[in-house]
């Protein structure tokens, strides 16, 4: 079940996974994710998992919930912060992994006698006031270089092919990686003139 908190802030949507999470949970979530997209638009989780295991998470469950994502991929743009309250150290290790793998979000953890301080570091922007800003299409576009790299390193380092194969074709596709990441770079910081000390 998933619970949604009241913490009496407008930006701030509270959540409280507690047992089985069904597809009816997904989808309630989403429509209130839908709803404070339209009317705030930017928006700061607060979620609490006190213990959770694989398979709480139904098969139907998790089918609506990347249905969902990619029916309405902009949301995750609208996500600014996301503080994790948990004492389950493998939740934590996927939290950062997924904040890793989406470079617009921020994303911290904190352990259930921080929960005071998980909501003051919401709050507050610790942030660069020069911080780069991305449009959806850039996300999109990091998060494939990105995927291409670590598919590239993967490669590198696994045991599949031999020495010689893994080191061309982890090589072509890091190259790659590389050349494509130039012109993206040249845009998205001529979107951010200011880090270049421009107006």
């Amino acid at each position: 079940m998933i619970e949604v908190l009241d913490l009496n802030d407008e930006k701030i949507l509270g959540f409280r996974v507690d047992g089985k999470v069904e597809k009816e949970d997904v989808q309630n979530i989403y429509a209130l994710l839908e709803e404070k997209a339209a009317s705030n638009g930017k928006m700061q989780f607060y979620t609490e998992i006190e213990d959770f295991h694989w398979d709480d998470f139904s098969a139907e469950a998790l089918k609506e919930d990347i249905r969902l994502w990619l029916k309405h991929p902009s949301l995750i743009v609208n996500v600014e912060k996301v503080a994790l309250v948990t004492d389950v150290n493998w939740i934590g290790k996927v939290f950062d992994i997924e904040c890793a793998l989406i470079p617009t979000l921020e994303g911290e953890s904190f352990s259930f006698s921080e929960k005071e301080k998980a909501i003051e570091w919401l709050k507050t922007d610790q942030r660069e006031p020069n911080r780069m800003d991305l449009t959806y299409t850039e996300l999109v576009e990091t998060a494939t270089l990105k995927f291409a790299g670590g598919f590239a390193l993967g490669l590198l380092t696994a045991g599949l092919f031999s020495k010689k194969q893994r080191k061309n074709i982890g090589g072509a596709i890091m190259l790659g990686t590389v050349l494509a990441g130039i012109p993206l770079s040249l845009k998205v910081l001529n979107n951010n003139r200011k880090l270049l000390g421009e107006e």
